[in-house]
């Protein structure tokens, strides 16, 4: 990729410039609706989590009131509390992170020569914007990076849920509780 020096000294295809632009404006697009998605599926997730956990609590306490502290009731909690370490990941996934965004600030367009420059300045702007869009795309590829392994890990603890929760009650049942 040039450095913005070497765009400088270039003579930029206008053509040329704006379909970069295009282009990259497009992957950076794609990049901030990707972040939208693990977001919508972070909150759904959360939602669910909390859900369940609450309802096996629920049936934790049922059981302790009931039968005491027994085995069972540990079971029942202790699925709970993976769903609510499940729920954490999906807030982490939640939480602000760097991102690109779509414009560029006006002060790289108001400046002498830019503004009231001839018409070689705006190929080489929009060379100039697509020039940082890279950064901006990479940003954002990396924060939706992280998005995607906090909801996997989230996922993951929901798959194990009801494997301990299967592997205590049979271990309950198999020491007598």
């Amino acid at each position: 990729m040039l450095t913005l020096e070497e765009i400088e000294r270039s003579t930029v295809n206008k053509e040329v410039a704006r379909e970069a632009y295009e282009q990259a404006t497009k992957r950076l697009t794609d990049a901030l609706e990707t972040k939208k998605s693990y977001e919508q599926k972070a909150f759904t997730l959360f939602n669910a989590y909390l859900t369940i956990s609450l309802a096996l609590f629920g049936v934790g306490g049922t059981l302790y009131k009931d039968d005491g502290f027994a085995f069972t009731v540990i079971a029942f909690w202790v699925c709970g509390g993976i769903f609510v370490f499940g729920a954490i990941f999906f807030v982490l996934a939640l939480m602000d992170d760097r991102y690109g965004a779509l414009a560029s600030n006006p002060d790289m367009w108001l400046n002498r020569g830019t503004i009231d420059g001839d018409d070689t300045v705006l190929p080489r702007m929009l060379a100039y914007v697509t020039y940082y869009h890279q950064e901006r795309i990479d940003q954002s590829t990396a924060a939706n990076g992280k998005k995607a392994l906090h909801i996997r890990y989230g996922i993951l603890l929901g798959i194990a849920a009801p494997i301990v929760l299967l592997t205590l009650l049979a271990a309950g049942r198999w020491v007598g509780d």
